[in-house]
């Protein structure tokens, strides 16, 4: 049986605005039922098709899988001169590949019901272009059908319906869904409340998570871990009321590690905005060390980032106007309120740890956004926001266990409040 939609991002609207850019920044997976129907579809058969397979193979040899074939420049090879999509001009958008048709949504699953995220790689997605989600319920519903069947038959041997009813909390505790999902509340309620900006909103949060890391959850559970939840919340308000937030530059530790998170981040290997970097090994891992380093001219990671130095990166940031602001808060509340960032949607990492790596997107937003400031202050956060965001949850480079120390290290240190703070600082 298919998991039902809720929650849905009441803020956020979306619909496609073909400007082509799912098109060429990646791979296209299909299953052999979506190989076999794109097949019969005749492309073959026209010129422009002559002599080019439409689908080629990737992954290793004894887990072969198959993706949409791209003409030079790692452009799909369905679109056509305009950027369009020949497949849904000619047969309609169900004639698309599944993962097509998906994006930018993120459907992850909690317990017994999925909930809806995006990702805001997407122009249409950070703009709030659209229609309100809330209106699309039935549509998602559609996806989250197709879902399930395209899952099964990309991922054979795994189980979609499957998902841990106890889920890691950081170090020692397990928590049920319903459990986890009082925590979210509790941090969506302090992103809404707008008393405070939302830098300080976020060192609220992970005030309540210092305090969680340590805590034993043993005994309070259900009501009482609700309202141990708001006595923490509480109890932040008024510590960060009483005292002030020093702006401190991170220890090495936290800019190494910071950095580090960055290079992941940055890092695209695919697509026409491939960086350079990528398509050499010894230039890529120049590239990386100069990361680390953090010193000279932004590596060419990707295509399209800002030629500055990290010198400048490090300048304080002139006033952004509201509607960045605005921006941001509607990015973490959708990405809050649909937990697309831990669990099953995030590589398994634990609520907490997954927690540290939403928080350093705030630094690393704020840092990418000094070096598009000539578009202007929103447009320069829109646009950080889509690079960011890009890698959130998908890059490889995020899974390892390495990764998972380092978050771990930076929140032991407190380094995260650190960055948001040094990062935010006009």
């Amino acid at each position: 049986m298919t998991r039902p939609i809720r929650h849905l991002p009441v803020l956020q609207n979306w619909d496609c605005h073909q400007c082509g850019n799912c098109c060429t920044d990646y791979w296209v997976p299909v299953t052999p039922e979506e190989r076999r129907r794109i097949e019969a579809q005749g492309w073959s058969q026209l010129p422009e098709f002559q002599g080019i397979p439409l689908f080629v193979p990737y992954g290793p040899f004894w887990r072969r899988k198959w993706r949409v074939n791209q003409r030079e420049g790692d452009r799909c090879i369905f679109l056509d001169e305009h950027g369009l999509c020949r497949i849904h001009a000619k047969f309609g958008p169900e004639a698309k590949p599944f993962a097509c048709r998906l994006y930018p949504y993120v459907l992850v699953p909690v317990g017994d019901h999925y909930r809806v995220s995006l990702r805001f790689a997407c122009p249409s997605a950070t703009a709030n272009k659209g229609r309100p989600l809330t209106a699309q319920r039935d549509e998602l519903k559609e996806y989250a059908q197709g879902f399930e069947r395209w899952h099964r038959e990309m991922n054979p041997q795994a189980h979609a319906g499957s998902v841990d009813q106890l889920l890691p909390l950081g170090q020692g505790d397990w928590l049920d869904w319903d459990e986890i999902v009082l925590f979210s509340d509790e941090f969506v309620r302090i992103l809404r409340s707008r008393e405070w900006p939302l830098v300080r909103r976020w060192l609220q949060i992970l005030y309540v998570a210092r305090t969680c890391w340590e805590a034993r959850f043993d005994k309070v559970r259900g009501s009482r871990l609700r309202e141990f939840l708001q006595l923490l919340a509480d109890a932040a308000r008024l510590e960060l009321s009483e005292r002030p937030m020093p702006v401190i530059r991170p220890s090495w530790v936290g800019r190494i590690l910071f950095r580090n998170f960055l290079a992941i981040s940055l890092r695209k290997d695919q697509g026409v905005r491939r960086g350079d970097a990528s398509r050499n090994r010894l230039r890529l891992m120049a590239a990386m060390w100069r990361m680390l380093r953090g010193r000279g001219k932004l590596p060419p990671l990707q295509k399209g980032l800002p030629e500055v130095t990290f010198a400048d990166m490090e300048k304080p940031l002139p006033e952004l106007p509201a509607a960045a602001w605005e921006l941001l808060e509607r990015y973490y509340l959708v990405k809050m309120q649909s937990l697309q960032f831990f669990g099953p949607a995030f590589m398994n990492y634990p609520f907490l740890i997954g927690l540290e790596m939403l928080a350093l997107t705030l630094p690393m937003i704020l840092w990418l956004t000094r070096g598009y400031l000539d578009r202007g202050g929103a447009a320069a956060v829109e646009k950080a926001v889509q690079v960011i965001d890009e890698n959130f949850g998908y890059s490889p480079f995020l899974e390892s266990s390495r990764q998972r120390l380092a978050l771990r290290i930076l929140a032991m240190r407190q380094e995260t409040e650190r960055l948001i703070l040094w990062y935010a600082r006009s």
